[in-house]
């Protein structure tokens, strides 16, 4: 086990901590008799005043924060920079109607909907045109179920024959039987001894 040379761990980053509150930051300290004076409340209101926000200060918002764009080069790497820049333009283009905030939810909401939609109308794509026969080996499998034999049909109340299994092959099939191109193909291994 090798022993710790390098520096040693700093909340401050290796600088000093500059304690501007001093002692009179305890209550207890300011009402001894004697020990706080005229000078001190002086300074004391003096650090007060100084740690109040301005009108300038509280008029910068995160999401102003944001819009510099040396602190979004800073944070972020140029393609999520490219990435994000559409639902940024959206975004600044609704604040004069919606607000910071408002914006913000709005332009997430659409950009996520957008995600949602995407994988929606994909997956609806795969399921209604994939073919899940026996010619494909990888994928989903989509398994329908027979459709319900209604007063239009001819055999009702019977159950269809065309959608009935009536031998052992017909299960898990796979529009394997009715392949034209299965047809000619024989198991390798005998049937009969």
């Amino acid at each position: 086990m090798s022993a710790h040379n390098g520096p040693p761990a700093s909340f401050s980053n290796g600088r000093a901590v500059r304690d501007l509150n001093s002692i009179w930051g305890h209550q207890n300290r300011r009402v001894t008799p004697g020990l706080f004076n005229d000078a001190d409340r002086a300074y004391r209101a003096k650090f007060l005043k100084a740690q109040e926000m301005s009108v300038r200060d509280k008029s910068l918002h995160l999401f102003y924060l944001w819009d510099h764009p040396e602190f979004r080069k800073v944070r972020l790497n140029p393609l999520r920079r490219l990435w994000q820049a559409p639902g940024e333009a959206l975004e600044r283009a609704l604040r004069p109607s919606l607000g910071l905030l408002r914006a913000n939810m709005a332009k997430v909401a659409l950009c996520k909907g957008l995600w949602v939609a995407g994988f929606i109308w994909a997956g609806s794509y795969y399921f209604m045109y994939s073919r899940g026969d026996w010619t494909r080996l990888g994928g989903w499998r989509v398994w329908t179920s027979k459709p319900m034999t209604g007063p239009n049909n001819p055999n009702f109340p019977l159950p269809d024959p065309a959608f009935e299994r009536t031998k052992p092959g017909d299960y898990n099939d796979r529009n394997f039987s009715g392949d034209p191109v299965s047809q000619p193909l024989s198991p390798s291994t005998p049937l009969q001894w």
